[in-house]
């Protein structure tokens, strides 16, 4: 069993075989992968048969919801998929993997999809000595985008910042 993963294989992706210690190290390994192609990644479904772990999880697209009023700019029912199974020695081994999408990757702006983007330590500082003081959300992160050069100097989107 593989546990460590060069950059070449994150870049190529998970194949149908391969094998992980523990399902974090699968989550960790796919979303890595999804951030250098360029989408992001959602647990479709699991099941728990006859106790509290787990026997298979399905990561999906983030687009994979079908189109609904709520949804109708984000989601266009991408097929792209990565379904795992817990075997008997209790590791996770992946049984299929579609790579179909249905929607351009965007590799280039990957760090401000969701579950991709993270708030650096020195902009949490900044945030909360700015709310400390006074200064409301809005006007908290135009002074941080002003002071970093831009909105797209921030790493990270206004949302993640109120967050």
């Amino acid at each position: 069993m593989e546990n460590e993963f060069t950059e070449e294989d994150v870049v190529v992706g998970p194949i149908s075989g391969m094998r992980f210690r523990d399902k974090d190290t699968l989550f960790a390994f796919y979303k890595e992968h999804a951030r250098l192609r360029g989408f992001s990644v959602i647990k479709r479904n699991s099941n728990k048969k006859g106790g509290d772990t787990a026997r298979y999880i399905t990561y999906c697209c983030d687009r994979t919801r079908i189109r609904r009023i709520k949804f109708t700019t984000k989601t266009n029912n991408c097929k792209a998929r990565l379904a795992t199974v817990l075997d008997d020695s209790g590791c996770w081994r992946v049984s299929k993997v579609v790579h179909d999408h249905n929607h351009d990757l965007l590799p280039s702006v990957s760090h401000l999809m969701a579950g991709h983007g993270s708030v650096c330590d020195s902009l949490k500082r900044d945030l909360v000595a700015h709310d400390r003081s006074g200064i409301r959300p809005s006007k908290n992160i135009r002074l941080d985008e002003v002071q970093r050069g831009g909105p797209q100097n921030l790493g990270c989107t206004p949302k993640d910042c109120r967050n």
